[in-house]
């Protein structure tokens, strides 16, 4: 296996800093919905007491609630900073939570995992040969009948209305700017963005392939999965071309 800094995921330990949660502030109008999504499939899915996986957990946003539903879940990222923040979240809501620093390509677990959740556009980093190494890991850890809830940005969506240049500022005052990039031969887009504040500018990158429907389902299937449902919200919305995400819920067969 590359190390991550000769892949194409070698962007993530600078953009996923200090900054990242800045950049991304997620109210509870946002992050509660998905969190019921997942605690209603999950609960109709698994048997209790399994162990559920969030993969690319960052700082906890779904993995906390969810162990606060009374699921037992094990949180997995590559940045120590984000996992000692999902374990502050969990220690100051009590509840029990498990964090693992790994990486997605290799998986420290074994077949111990009733369910699996990947969400916020947490796959598509590597190459094509990697991202399908990645769901061969994630059938690998699922016990028989398993499920793997995988949530991306819809690509048909993305593509045809993608700003191609945008500003915002934060709360705190800093001032942001964005452009994105369409690669068209490989799928991928690149998004930029500078930041500047009273400690001066500083501008990260990241790059990630985005799988159509048919693509992904193709990967699912050679990964070992049956696709059970699609959506395109966390609210049950229907996928359409022009629905923001992409969830797929899939069982190992």
């Amino acid at each position: 296996m590359r190390p991550l800094g000769e892949t194409e995921a070698a962007w993530v330990p600078a953009y996923f800093g200090e900054d990242y949660l800045r950049l991304y502030q997620f109210p509870p109008e946002r992050t509660d919905p998905e969190v019921d999504f997942l605690r209603a499939i999950l609960h109709a899915n698994i048997a209790a007491g399994e162990w559920v996986l969030d993969l690319a957990c960052g700082q906890g946003r779904h993995a906390v609630p969810l162990a606060g539903a009374g699921l037992r879940i094990v949180g997995l990222d590559y940045q120590l900073h984000l996992l000692r923040e999902a374990a502050c979240q969990a220690a100051a809501q009590d509840v029990p939570l498990s964090l693992v620093r790994g990486d997605m390509r290799r998986l420290p677990f074994g077949t111990v995992f009733g369910a699996v959740i990947n969400i916020f556009t947490a796959f598509g980093y590597f190459s094509d040969a990697e991202n399908a190494a990645v769901l061969d890991e994630v059938a690998r850890v699922l016990l028989p009948g398993g499920w793997f809830i995988l949530d991306v940005a819809n690509r048909d969506a993305l593509v045809r209305h993608a700003q191609t240049r945008s500003w915002k500022r934060l709360l705190d005052g800093t001032f942001v700017i964005s452009e994105w990039q369409w690669d068209v031969a490989l799928g991928r887009y690149l998004h930029w963005q500078c930041l500047r504040d009273a400690r001066g500018e500083r501008t990260y990158t990241h790059s990630v392939r985005v799988y159509t429907c048919s693509e992904l389902t193709d990967l699912l299937t050679r990964a070992g999965f049956r696709v059970d449902s699609l959506y395109g919200g966390f609210r049950g919305e229907a996928l359409t071309l022009d629905a923001s995400r992409l969830i797929i819920v899939a069982q190992k067969v």
